[in-house]
């Protein structure tokens, strides 16, 4: 049975630590020697914690937002794709329509593709958002708005906005 968004995600557990320094093996994590800020395994499988520099960590989480990115793109496409219909009203065309978006409880090739592309959207944003934490950009950000909501309600009550 393929992972759905709303089954835990086998990211659940699994945290960064950022080091001053390069990583070195990346940790007990991946089978090396315990890197600073490693924790014991203590989450059952998967989980801990892998320790990377600033640099490391801020490289991995371009690279994710790339992903994200190409993710997005090509959710039009893949959720067009389940949409399609038969040239025809013909058996043949039925049949292999049916194989390609699903009927009756089964999934064809262009749902199962939309399926994994909704999964790998789901894990690349969450990867995303472990590693912003890790770096400190979600709570700055977090910081920042609140301030900005609060001065922008006290200066614009006469003016209609919230």
């Amino acid at each position: 049975m393929a992972e759905t968004a709303s089954e835990p995600s086998w990211l659940t557990g699994l945290d960064f630590a950022i080091t001053d320094a390069p990583a070195a093996g990346g940790g007990a994590a991946s089978g090396g020697a315990p890197a600073v800020g490693d924790v014991p395994n203590s989450g059952g499988p998967g989980a801990g914690r892998f320790s990377l520099s600033r640099e490391e960590a801020q490289s991995m989480l371009t690279t994710a937002k790339n992903v994200l990115d190409q993710l997005k793109s090509i959710e039009p496409t893949a959720e067009a794709l389940v949409h399609i219909q038969p040239p025809a009203d013909d058996p043949g065309s039925n049949s292999y329509n049916t194989l390609l978006i699903g009927a009756g409880g089964g999934q064809g090739a262009f749902s199962a593709g939309k399926a994994q592309v909704d999964l790998e959207f789901t894990y690349i944003k969450e990867l995303v958002s472990k590693l912003e934490k890790a770096l400190g950009i979600i709570g700055a950000t977090d910081e920042e708005s609140a301030a900005d909501v609060k001065a922008a309600a006290a200066g614009s009550q006469d003016k209609g906005f919230a």
